[in-house]
């Protein structure tokens, strides 16, 4: 079983995988049917991104956040996600 399932592998997918690895929590897997980036590896420029002084491009900005991310364990797995259930536990 994981510890967190992380649906999409944009900035948002990708930081939150790292906090939940540098956390602590070991069985962490985001699911990204492509490669990690998301759709800001499109943009030809970002120049209103927090913390990146300079103009680029979202290809040259996403280049190390997933090396980054797999460093801390955050495993990445190339699927669809076609449905979702939701799992309640009632053990105590």
């Amino acid at each position: 079983m994981l510890d967190v399932a992380i649906i999409g592998g944009g900035p948002a997918g990708l930081t939150a995988g790292l906090y939940a690895t540098r956390g602590g929590l070991k069985k962490v897997t985001m699911f990204e049917r492509g490669m990690p980036g998301g759709q800001i590896m499109n943009s030809s420029e970002i120049e209103n991104y927090p913390g990146v002084p300079t103009v680029m491009s979202g290809m040259d900005m996403m280049a190390s956040w997933p090396e980054q991310c797999s460093r801390f364990g955050l495993i990445h797995e190339m699927i669809t996600i076609e449905k979702i259930v939701r799992f309640v536990s009632w053990t105590k």
